[in-house]
């Protein structure tokens, strides 16, 4: 089956203001390194441009007094009740060309689920997708639209099962929200715990409710957690619920905001831990949409970005034989590296054991009461 790098120069024209942690200038980093790679021209292989997302498509998910705010922020007018909506903010600041933001880069997510569910794909990737803090009529954690949310609708209206996996750093919690009472959408999300990072949430013990009980997990990660301890964790909950659950599309949350070198984030992954989880999400997912999401050092985002896709096409190895290009130049920054993968980074001690127990305790409650419920083993 092919697959469908989703890109559109349109991405980093955007700013969503001067000194803003994110930076849509990332999607285009991230294509421009896979060029220099050489992975974007193999047999299969294809750059997608994307088109702009419709108000049909936002209003699946979003209020339309929500929405309205939204269009008239674009045009650059501001008023005191955007505030009400999380529009405004430091967060969410008001910035012209909004609107045309928000379509184009949930365009790209809606593209890339058209072509895995009704073409002949089996994998598409959006870097500049995966917006999971937006809430129905709220605007939070740099996200204003949920993307997420809105695939993830539109394939649940269709009759197919829906899995998302969201491993960025910060806890899923409008697409926990919006699916927290729906049996279609299993939502599993791996994340820093909530006691030291925003949105402050995703406990282990928030399963779902009324018929979507047990159909939303969380597995927070505390404070310095490491490769060991994702990967333990990844591996002990994923497989055995995409195996039990059999999804038709597998979404992928895949933010890079867990590495060390982050700096609004407290964990100690490296894309080490990363590039084994794709593998394993690309291995077991029938089809699959990978959304960027976070990631607030452009080098990391670069990287990661870069290493998912040569690694959902297992040409992730070869990274050997290029690391002999030495630094590699993206666009307006030089990397200055000799490869693409990080070093390895260790939590030790009694640290590492207390890191250990607090995703043991994740572990044990969610095989008690959640893989009862999906027929998980």
């Amino acid at each position: 089956m092919q697959s469908a790098f989703i890109y559109s120069a349109q991405f980093a024209e955007y700013k969503l203001s001067e000194n803003h942690p994110y930076d849509p200038v990332r999607g285009r980093r991230a294509y421009e390194l896979c060029n220099r790679y050489g992975l974007l021209a193999h047999p299969g292989m294809e750059v997608v441009t994307p088109e702009p997302a419709s108000l049909e498509d936002f209003a699946l998910v979003h209020s339309a007094p929500y929405l309205e705010l939204l269009k008239r922020a674009s045009g650059g007018e501001f008023i005191l009740t955007m505030l009400e909506y999380g529009i405004g903010t430091e967060d969410c600041p008001v910035f012209p060309g909004l609107w045309e933001f928000l379509s184009i880069s949930a365009g790209a997510t809606i593209k890339a689920a058209e072509l895995v569910m009704e073409k002949d794909y089996g994998f598409a990737f959006n870097p500049l997708g995966g917006f999971h803090h937006a809430g129905r009529s709220m605007a939070e954690g740099f996200c204003y639209v949920n993307d997420v949310c809105i695939i993830a609708r539109k394939a649940a209206d269709q009759g197919k099962k829906v899995m998302v996996i969201d491993i960025d750093a910060h806890h899923g919690n409008g697409t926990q929200d919006f699916f927290y009472d729906d049996p279609r959408v299993l939502t599993v999300s791996l994340h820093e715990s909530g006691e030291t990072l925003y949105p402050w949430g995703g406990n282990y013990d928030e399963i779902g409710e009324g018929p979507g009980r047990g159909f939303n997990v969380n597995v927070p990660l505390a404070l310095n957690s490491d490769d060991e301890i994702f990967t333990f964790a990844f591996t002990e909950i994923f497989p055995p619920l995409v195996k039990a659950f059999a999804p038709d599309l597998v979404i992928g949350v895949m933010g890079v905001d867990t590495f060390s070198t982050d700096p609004l984030t407290h964990l100690k992954l490296t894309n080490n831990s990363y590039v084994q989880a794709v593998r394993v999400i690309h291995k077991l997912a029938p089809r699959w949409v990978a959304l960027g999401a976070g990631g607030y050092n452009l080098d990391n985002v670069a990287r990661g970005w870069c290493l998912l896709w040569a690694a959902a096409h297992d040409l992730d190895r070869q990274d050997d034989m290029t690391a002999t290009l030495g630094g590699v130049f993206i666009g307006e920054t030089d990397l200055g590296i000799a490869s693409l993968r990080d070093m390895s980074v260790r939590t030790s001690g009694p640290e590492k054991l207390k890191v250990l127990e607090a995703a043991e305790a994740a572990i044990d409650y969610i095989k008690e009461n959640v893989f009862p419920i999906i027929g998980a083993k």
